[in-house]
């Protein structure tokens, strides 16, 4: 893919350094960078930018954050929606794939996400339906969240025209994320044990 950084193995250290220190700032803080001091601008950075940032730096590690930053963040959701109808193609697809790998994880993972979290994640489905529509993907929510993986999965593949495996790469997102927020040992509220128990009847 013309100007990808996973293609060519060439990326801008810099900026993927600076993106880590802003990804600590909101709380993402499994991912090393380089101990230099990076010059983040006080760690002020609209939401837009840093999702259109995230998905232009062509190293998947950090790219694929942005996953861990949409669950702990869904308030971010509408900024998705604006740097998805903006920017270059390439960028906006990128974003458009790991919104939808956020969807699925979020969905599959939902009972040990609650589970550290102390409360449901949150990330929104609902403005993001033209994303799984267009691309002939099913639902996050039909039960079928790893058939719907797979099938991002081989749109990828067929995108990068490279049998890469990126199912992995995602759900190593959400392995380091639970790794982070379980270690709080947080307290889960009453009525969330009940909701719980209420979807597993289901």
């Amino acid at each position: 893919m013309k100007g990808s950084g996973m293609m060519k193995n060439v990326f801008d250290w810099d900026e993927v350094n600076a993106l880590i220190a802003l990804l600590h700032i909101q709380g993402i803080a499994y991912l090393m960078g380089s101990d230099e001091p990076v010059d983040v601008n006080g760690g002020t950075v609209e939401p837009v930018h840093l999702i259109q940032r995230l998905a232009g730096c062509g190293y998947p590690l950090v790219e694929n954050a942005s996953i861990s930053l949409f669950i702990l963040h869904p308030e971010f959701a509408p900024a998705v929606v604006t740097a998805l109808q903006s920017g270059e193609h390439e960028i906006t697809e990128n974003i458009a794939v790991v919104t939808l790998a956020t969807l699925y994880l979020q969905h599959w993972w939902v009972f040990r996400l609650a589970f550290a979290l102390g409360q449901l994640p949150g990330f929104p489905a609902e403005p993001f339906v033209s994303l799984w529509e267009e691309r002939s993907l099913p639902p996050p929510s039909s039960g079928y969240e790893r058939d719907g993986l797979l099938a991002l999965q081989e749109y990828q593949q067929r995108r990068y025209g490279a049998p890469l495996n990126f199912l992995d790469d995602w759900q190593n997102q959400i392995n380091h994320l639970l790794a982070q927020e379980e270690a709080h040992h947080r307290e889960l509220p009453e009525t969330l044990r009940d909701v719980l128990r209420h979807q597993c009847r289901g």
